[in-house]
């Protein structure tokens, strides 16, 4: 059913009421956990493979054996072996078969591989970011792996880059715990709590270290036309090099509408027609490690600049 503009103008109204009773524009969320705080028997749980396209923006490809691609569309079904390629601007949200979930940013390559026992997402570019349900027992059953080791975990909210022009691997653990293990498989493994992050190349300790926590939402400038363009006002954290801003419709960040990295403590995105967002917002070390996110339910289309 379409909204007219006089129910859509009532709607908005109504948005301001519920959060202008806080005297704000936004309210701020605790992130999401998805499958750090629940355990599924083991004997309930189907193969993780087939996954399913949960959500998809912008342009995604399925990519067989042959290197064969075909365009991605929701509901399609991504089998073993058969590869992701995600597009400048697009985000892609694949559910497995224990409700498991991955989400792949821009410009990201990876291999679906799993059999009855572990779930494996080989990562050939970019990030993927995973959020793993537990299993009981307690038994490591999902993987990522990389050019430089493998990232194995029970149940986990976490994230893994590659290094863009480095043989190197850049991992960061939002809930649960993460284990971390050269190729080579001298070293005994390395364990990433909450919070934490680690840098893991072919040489060199394999040490964790705390994360940033999240950035504070300062304020915001905005405009009723859709097509103008909306800033994002971010409070300075110390020891931050760089921000990344995501808008999403949803507030679990499956669908992703909008990403910005900046160095600047204002973002602007333009071309977004809803009037409320979720915003994540969060920081990058001089590692290059990415920090907890705060998240905030956010009014979008201010007739006028404000803050609060």
């Amino acid at each position: 059913m379409k909204l007219n503009s006089n129910a859509t103008f009532v709607l908005g109204i109504a948005a301001v009421c519920l959060l202008g009773c806080t005297g704000l524009y936004a309210d701020q969320l605790r992130p999401a956990v998805d499958g750090g705080d629940e355990n599924v028997a083991l004997v309930e749980i189907p193969e993780p493979l087939p996954a399913k396209v949960e959500s998809l923006e912008g342009e995604a490809w399925l990519v067989d054996k042959r290197g064969n691609e075909t365009p991605l569309a929701e509901g399609m079904e991504v089998k073993r072996e058969q590869g992701i390629r995600t597009g400048s601007s697009a985000f892609i949200a694949l559910r497995l078969g224990d409700d498991s979930r991955i989400v792949l940013p821009s410009l990201s390559r990876v291999v679906l591989l799993s059999d009855k026992k572990v779930m494996q997402v080989k990562l050939l570019e970019g990030q993927v970011e995973s959020y793993v349900h537990k299993r009981d027992p307690q038994v490591e059953h999902f993987q990522i792996l990389t050019p430089v080791g493998v990232l194995g975990v029970r149940g986990t909210h976490f994230r893994a880059r590659q290094v863009v022009g480095e043989d190197a691997v850049l991992t960061e653990v939002l809930s649960g715990r993460l284990a971390a293990e050269r190729d080579d498989g001298l070293d005994a493994p390395s364990f990433i709590n909450a919070k934490q992050g680690m840098r893991v190349a072919p040489a060199g300790t394999l040490k964790a270290v705390d994360l940033l926590p999240g950035p504070k939402l300062l304020g915001q400038q905005g405009s009723a036309d859709a097509q103008g363009q909306w800033t994002v006002l971010i409070k300075p954290l110390a020891g931050a090099k760089r921000y990344r801003v995501q808008v999403a419709s949803d507030p679990k960040f499956l669908r992703i509408r909008r990403e910005q990295f900046s160095s600047s403590t204002q973002v602007s995105f333009s071309g977004l027609d809803l009037p409320l967002y979720y915003v994540r917002i969060t920081a990058f070390d001089e590692l290059g490690l990415e920090g907890v996110a705060s998240i905030y339910h956010v009014m979008h289309f201010l007739p006028v600049a404000s803050k609060y």
